[in-house]
């Protein structure tokens, strides 16, 4: 500072250096501060003020308040200075008292003390403090002024249930620059009025010819909720060279994976040259709700090696990307980065980790990592208790962490709590706790109550109480479509089709249409109930919905048609799939399998692979049962081969009980013993036992029963198939002793039953 040698140098240095970017030290403002006094500058009102804001910018308020009583003559610029600093600094209490100093004084404020005041008033706590500032200005004549108006248009904006007091402040401006018309977007923006933000776009750009900026076009796209919204702002972004901002390119990225338009979400992420932590969480989590896990999981990979360093919101749709895909390797890095960048105990993304270790069995890893979360909000619980019950470990455990919730926490048990241990309710042994969370429904008002009603209805279902089913369905007081769902999807897994069409009528009654979860259950009621005439009838409402080409519902007419014994009408709904996937050809070699027609149904698995639809174990065990009925030894042999190492699907029971069927059928009980002793199964013992009878093969059969027995002492069907064994080979003591044997073991044969008598 010893180059300060005159008065006339003093001056255009301290403008020169107020107009730089770069911070002044504590000492450098002390030593201007002397040399003002020495030099006798400091009286100048202008310089005081420059060194007044050098204090206040580097936060130095101690020195800057002993600046301001020293100084002689104090203008609106010097309070102004020293308001905005404090403001800045988030010192409000001290900004207002400020206020009122400069007011004491008989200080008048200007357009700038008012602007400050008000976009610091933009806030609930202050709104009220903000009216009184609004009362000052109005007096001081300077409402319509538009530093001050806009800042006050801001104020009335910001909070979305005072938009035409805005609106009114707006109007009244004698002059709207940028700034204002861009506050008035943002504000009908932040509430979706998409109409009136159009409306004022157009106003600004055609009428008042003012050109949309930067943050003009971040406000358009806040209100975007379709595609076709997030496309006509586009193409005005790129009309006025906005689309290169990095902060309006980050926005589209967000919008067009949230609208589902993948592609375009890409294209505009590979051209930005800048990518911040926000455009890389929309990328991949644009990715993740595109069910596009793989490539979420990429985009995470290429951020960590451009180290970029990822926030929460990366870390926590990178994992939901690794529970969608399954992949356990990356969410173990992915936990590393969490450590690595101190957010191993964040909740927001270690509810998304332990889920991803309880999908994988790693129940007590996810237990570790519940119990290392700092501050467990209820997701976490929620999320511990939906891994318990994913887990299927019962109703007791998850009890267990319900009261542990209400014991240790004061924290609201939601709808999502209690749907979380309804879950975990799958058998009779769980039906106290289901019945226990059922009172707790009743005597407490829950968030999304249809939901938790459907999760009740699913939960009596699951646990085999069809009334009480019925019951909380009733209770339902906004039944949806999955409620009805639930119900109708209920009656029919326990056998009872016709009320479940009967639940079909009533649901269009309430004015419940079908969906492509609903239309599927009443479809399959009509195939259990061979009831062909309401089967089409739900096909050509399948056909009139468009739900036709669903995966689900065109399996399922599929199924209807087949098991109606119209194979042709089965093929022509087959032939009209678009896109079959394994779904669809599994219904129709399924209808092939079931009438016998093996020929028919090599011919679909044959178009399957032509067309590059990977089979599954369905698949194989609707071919085997075709080709073992049929007799086809060799291609029973060739598909059970194929299935073992060309698509690497481990058999189970019912894949070994069709080879043992189809050897059994040859005669080869040898063979069919052989794989039946690698086996081990009931159903496979069973289908030899079948075969020795067919063949009079008596020592095979009496291994086959002898084992059936050991396997299942209290089934009737060994007994009585090695006692006709024993009687077709003329062994009749045998036989005798066979029966004995039940009787005396308690075993009753279940007497036949007709729908004819």
């Amino acid at each position: 500072m010893s180059g300060f040698c005159a008065v006339p140098q003093l001056e255009p240095f301290l403008l020169s250096l107020a107009k730089s970017s770069k911070s002044i030290t504590l000492k450098q403002c002390n030593q201007i501060h002397a040399k003002l006094i020495v030099t006798q500058c400091i009286s100048q009102t202008h310089l005081a003020n420059t060194l007044l804001s050098f204090y206040s910018k580097s936060s130095h308020f101690r020195h800057a308040h002993l600046l301001l009583d020293q100084m002689p003559h104090r203008n609106v610029v010097t309070w102004t200075t020293l308001i905005s600093s404090h403001l800045r600094a988030g010192s409000v209490p001290k900004a207002f008292q400020l206020f009122n100093d400069m007011r004491v004084m008989d200080e008048r404020p200007n357009e700038y003390t008012f602007s400050v005041l008000l976009r610091a008033c933009a806030t609930p706590a202050l709104w009220n403090v903000g009216l009184q500032i609004h009362g000052v200005l109005v007096r001081s004549g300077l409402e319509r002024d538009k530093f001050a108006g806009s800042s006050l248009v801001y104020m009335y904006s910001n909070n979305g249930s005072n938009l035409r007091d805005a609106c009114c402040v707006f109007h009244d401006l004698l002059e709207r620059d940028l700034v204002a018309w861009n506050v008035m977007i943002s504000g009908f923006a932040q509430v979706g009025d998409f109409c009136m933000v159009q409306r004022l776009f157009s106003e600004m750009w055609e009428v008042e010819g003012l050109k949309p900026d930067n943050r003009t076009f971040v406000s358009l796209l806040k209100c975007c909720s379709t595609l076709g919204e997030v496309m006509q702002i586009h193409g005005l972004a790129s009309k006025f060279g906005a689309e290169t901002d990095a902060v309006v390119s980050s926005a589209m990225v967000d919008l067009y994976a949230k609208c589902g338009d993948v592609s375009s979400c890409r294209k505009i992420f590979d051209s930005m040259e800048e990518k911040d932590n926000f455009v890389w969480s929309s990328i991949i989590s644009g990715y993740t709700v595109n069910n596009r896990g793989e490539e979420a999981v990429h985009f995470f990979k290429d951020m960590c090696k451009q180290r970029v360093k990822p926030d929460q919101h990366v870390l926590s749709s990178t994992l939901r990307a690794c529970v969608e895909i399954e992949d356990l390797n990356t969410g173990v890095q992915v936990h590393g980065q969490m450590i690595k960048n101190g957010h191993q105990n964040d909740c927001f993304v270690a509810s998304v980790l332990l889920t991803l270790y309880a999908n994988f069995g790693g129940l007590r890893d996810a237990e570790k990592l519940f119990r290392r979360i700092d501050d467990k909000d209820i997701v976490a619980w929620n999320s511990m208790i939906l891994a318990h019950a994913q887990l299927g470990q019962g109703s007791s455990r998850s009890m267990q962490l319900l009261q542990e919730l209400h014991r240790t926490t004061s924290l609201q048990i939601q709808g999502a709590t209690l749907i979380a241990i309804l879950k975990s309710c799958k058998n009779k042994s769980d039906l106290p706790a289901g019945r226990q969370i059922h009172s707790l429904v009743m005597k407490s008002s829950v968030s999304h109550p249809t939901l938790v009603g459907n999760a009740l209805v699913h939960m009596y279902s699951e646990c085999g109480q069809i009334g009480d089913a019925f019951k909380a369905f009733v209770d339902i007081v906004c039944k949806d479509d999955s409620s009805w769902s639930s119900i109708i999807g209920t009656y029919k897994q326990n056998g009872m089709e016709s009320e479940a069409l009967e639940l079909c009528k009533e649901m269009l009654a309430e004015g419940i249409t079908f969906t492509s979860y609903s239309l599927p259950l009443c479809i399959s009621s009509c195939s259990q109930l061979l009831a062909i005439n309401v089967g089409k009838q739900f096909h050509v409402f399948a056909i009139k919905s468009g739900y036709n080409h669903d995966v689900y519902v065109g399996s399922s007419i599929i199924d209807m048609y087949a098991k109606c014994g119209h194979m042709e009408d089965s093929k022509k709904v087959f032939d009209a799939q678009v896109k079959p996937n394994e779904v669809i050809y599994n219904a129709m070699i399924c209808g092939y399998a079931h009438h016998g027609q093996a020929k028919q149904a090599i011919e679909i698995f044959t178009m399957l692979e032509k067309n590059g639809v990977t089979p599954n174990q369905v698949t194989f065990l609707a071919m085997l049962s075709a080709c073992s009925h049929a007799g086809y030894i060799e291609d029973t042999l060739n598909l059970f081969t194929l299935m073992l190492y060309k698509y690497k699907i481990k058999p189970e029971s019912e894949h070994y009980s069709c080879l043992v069927d189809a050897y059994g059928r040859a005669g080869r009980l040898e063979e069919a013993y052989q794989i039946v002793q690698k086996d081990g199964s009931e159903s496979a013992w069973r289908t030899l036992l079948s075969a020795c009878r067919n063949h009079n093969n008596t020592k095979i059969g009496e291994k086959s029963a002898k084992k059936m027995i050991e396997l299942n002492p209290s089934d009737h069907a060994s007994y009585i198939l090695l006692s006709n064994i024993y009687i077709e080979e003329g062994k009749w003591e045998e036989a005798r002793d066979c029966r004995e044997k039940m009787a005396k073991t308690g075993v009753k044969k279940d007497p036949g039953s007709s729908w004819l008598i």
